[in-house]
């Protein structure tokens, strides 16, 4: 089964070099201070936790960032920060609100969500597949508290959702990191995975030889990845980084049954149904000789020719053929989606599951529900929630993820 994922993921990072020191301090409502609250940049290494005052400080470069406060008990609050030498530093405080009670008395529209029924384990491996993936780097990663979630079920919606009673720690053995996440929201609706959270990443202690490793390992997830295309843009060298670019449309297959067919099938088969009469729907008919036979016909291309194709639109188009800068900002737009092939490694073995063809270079879709959409220096697109991906890009999930600060080695 292919998944399209939409990963709603909000932050802003723009790094220049000037560090700055950040202080602040996070308090209840009640105006008590909080310690031990965690307080970080989102996406990042850079974090914090509060003192006995609840106090904490900072150092960072200058640049646009989400500042994240965080504790137990609390509802997580976010705050857009463009921090530079004219910001006043000193005062980026927090007030946090507590949670209600009850996680479990959540409600979608007017109604409360149901609670999963299936056993907790067989639920827990749809979130861990769904949200870290299945890639090689998936099958090392661990959730230390997997006992914090809570599965639901809506069936008016067919909709599964998670929530987590405290943030959820992953350990990424592969990439080195201890990555605390603030899952706000997780669903999976109409075969369309959403989140959307907050993650702080932590370096591992390891030997000289693991760090070796975690750092290979780290470039290899970079290279290729969503961010790394998008920041191509950026240095205007797409091709020469080993990405192929076709644009393309999604349109109606011809040779798919008509709705009218589709009916007139259905009324066919429901007629025999009443009779009890078998069909067999795998019949070689070279020219129909009653309605059913027809149905059965109608059918056969139904299972054989999809709905809706892709059809190519501009082969090999160049970074300069669908962006444009403005006063240094660098702005994607275009019509259709991008078909975008990685030449420099071939997709992983366990993506063998999600298609029909042999294995070969990574393959992946990316749309933009709104263009233009301009893209961050850091290699993302500003407003996380304006874009899709398919392929291979939505195979490669939480577990192959970096934090937004790092920064591949120079070849």
């Amino acid at each position: 089964m292919k998944f399209k994922f939409s990963i709603i993921f909000s932050f802003f990072l723009y790094i220049t070099y000037g560090q700055i020191n950040v202080k602040g301090k996070v308090v209840s409502k009640s105006n008590q201070p909080l310690e031990g609250a965690a307080v970080f940049f989102n996406s990042t290494t850079i974090a914090t936790i509060t003192d006995e005052n609840g106090e904490y400080q900072l150092t960072v470069p200058e640049g646009k960032y989400k500042l994240v406060a965080s504790y137990l008990g609390f509802k997580t609050v976010e705050r857009e920060v463009d921090i530079n030498e004219n910001t006043s530093l000193d005062r980026l405080n927090f007030t946090l609100e507590e949670e209600d009670s009850l996680l479990n008395e959540v409600v979608i529209g007017a109604k409360k969500k149901t609670k999963s029924k299936k056993p907790k384990y067989e639920d827990f491996l749809v979130f861990k597949e769904a949200f870290l993936g299945r890639t090689n780097y998936a099958e090392k990663c661990k959730i230390d508290n997997q006992k914090a979630l809570k599965y639901y079920f809506d069936p008016a919606t067919n909709t599964f959702s998670v929530e987590a009673k405290e943030p959820i720690i992953i350990i990424n053995r592969d990439l080195g990191y201890k990555i605390t996440y603030n899952l706000e929201k997780f669903q999976i609706k109409d075969r369309i995975i959403s989140y959307f959270g907050y993650s702080q990443y932590e370096e591992l202690e390891g030997s000289k030889r693991k760090k070796k490793k975690w750092k290979k390992n780290r470039k290899k997830a970079y290279h290729g990845s969503l961010r790394h295309f998008l920041k191509t843009f950026i240095t205007a060298n797409t091709k020469e980084e080993g990405f192929d670019i076709n644009i393309m449309h999604r349109v109606r297959n011809e040779k798919h049954p008509s709705d009218s067919e589709l009916a007139f099938s259905k009324k066919i088969f429901e007629f025999q149904d009443k009779r009890s009469v078998p069909i067999n729907f795998n019949k070689v008919i070279v020219k129909p000789e009653s309605k059913l036979d027809s149905a059965i016909l109608i059918h056969q291309r139904q299972l054989k020719h999809p709905k809706i194709i892709d059809k190519l639109i501009k082969r090999n188009v160049s970074y300069s053929d669908i962006s444009y800068r403005v006063e240094g900002k660098v702005y994607l737009k275009f019509d259709g989606f991008l078909k975008v092939t990685y030449n420099n490694e071939p997709e992983e073995f366990n993506y063998k599951r999600d298609i029909k063809r042999r294995l070969g270079v990574q393959k992946s879709n990316f749309l933009l529900f709104d263009s233009p959409q301009e893209i961050l220096p850091i290699g993302q697109i500003a407003d996380q929630n304006n874009r899709l991906v398919e392929g291979y890009w939505s195979y490669e999930l939480f577990a192959n993820a970096l934090p937004l600060n790092y920064k591949p080695p120079k070849e």
